[in-house]
């Protein structure tokens, strides 16, 4: 009797034990599932601040765009926040800015031919001391040096280039007065934040605000350079053929196929004394004619054989074979779509 009543004890304490472990698992089960959705609670309510944020950011900006304020306003703004949206909206941020800078030239244009100030800039330039054996040294004159704006007396002025530098422009001296054009060197800065294909483009236009290809009428880099310019553009059609400049970039490849094909009036492709095609340009052609794969080439080298045909005479007969030329080129870039 008093074996069973032992056993009977043992049994019931292993009950009890069994009942209170469950118990307690099934709370420590309970509390690990709060804990959880309580994380992911905390997690959905951060993301959805962060979107509401980004929202927010783009929702201003956009307005600013709409409200027409200035580059150096937007250029703030951007710098303050595009760390804090899509890479997408990146890439909207710029898109827009480079759209306002195009828009504010005509008006900072104006601005800059109030009272003496192109006088000033003149002066400052150092253009009016260039030596008449200089002049073919002018690209050093072309850019206002940006280290000479401390020197500027006129304090209207000087709060004028300060906000156009600080809005990513650059003066640029044509036919002897200083204008503004976006200065596609400083945009580089966005380059981390940005897609390729608009990191390839800023680069494309760098390239020519840095040194334009035609200036008064006359280009201003080798023949060499400007066929190097052709390829690069062509290789940004062909790689981005639904990109967002393409239209752009097609367009200032044709450009930049006319002048390299016909020359400009102050630079032309011959003498004017023979109407032999200078050694200079047919040495680029027939480098570029040897760069194989390429649009370019292609067209190139079927110019060759005109020229050579009109025995390296460039007159009419050649000359009207450009723009069949030109518009084979840009039809056979659009087949790329």
């Amino acid at each position: 009797m008093r074996n069973k009543t032992i056993i009977l004890s043992i049994t019931m304490i292993i009950v009890l034990i069994l009942f209170f472990s469950g118990c307690s698992s099934n709370n420590m089960q309970g509390n690990d599932e709060k804990v959880v959705d309580n994380v992911e609670e905390e997690a959905a309510i951060a993301e959805d601040k962060e979107d509401n944020l980004n929202v927010n950011i783009m929702k201003d900006f956009r307005n600013m765009v709409e409200n027409h304020n200035e580059p150096i306003d937007l250029i703030k703004y951007i710098e303050e926040n595009i760390e804090k949206v899509s890479p997408e909206e990146r890439v909207e941020m710029i898109e827009k800015l480079e759209l306002v800078q195009e828009l504010y030239i005509e008006e900072y244009t104006d601005q800059l031919f109030i009272e003496d100030f192109q006088a000033e800039l003149l002066n400052l330039s150092g253009i009016h001391q260039l030596a008449k054996q200089q002049e073919g040294e002018i690209h050093s004159y072309l850019f206002f040096d940006e280290s000479k704006i401390e020197e500027i007396k006129n304090g209207d002025l000087k709060e004028l280039i300060d906000k156009l530098i600080q809005g990513k422009y650059k003066l640029i001296n044509l036919e002897g007065a200083f204008y503004p054009i976006i200065d596609y060197e400083a945009l580089k800065v966005y380059d981390k934040y940005i897609s390729n294909e608009l990191k390839d483009y800023i680069h494309i236009k760098a390239m020519e605000s840095n040194k334009p290809t035609i200036i008064d009428s006359a280009l201003i880099i080798p023949f060499d350079e400007l066929a190097g310019r052709l390829i690069i553009v062509e290789e940004y059609i062909k790689k981005y053929p639904e990109g967002i400049k393409y239209e752009e970039l097609l367009r200032l490849y044709g450009t930049y196929l006319r002048f390299y094909l016909e020359g400009s009036d102050n630079t032309p492709i011959y003498d004017y004394e023979t109407n032999e095609i200078k050694e200079e340009v047919l040495s680029s052609y027939k480098k570029t004619a040897k760069n194989k794969n390429t649009v370019t080439s292609s067209i190139v080298s079927k110019y060759i054989d005109i020229i050579e045909e009109n025995q390296f005479k460039i007159d009419e007969k050649v000359l009207s074979k450009i723009t069949t030329l030109h518009n084979e080129a840009i039809a056979t870039l659009e087949e790329h779509k």
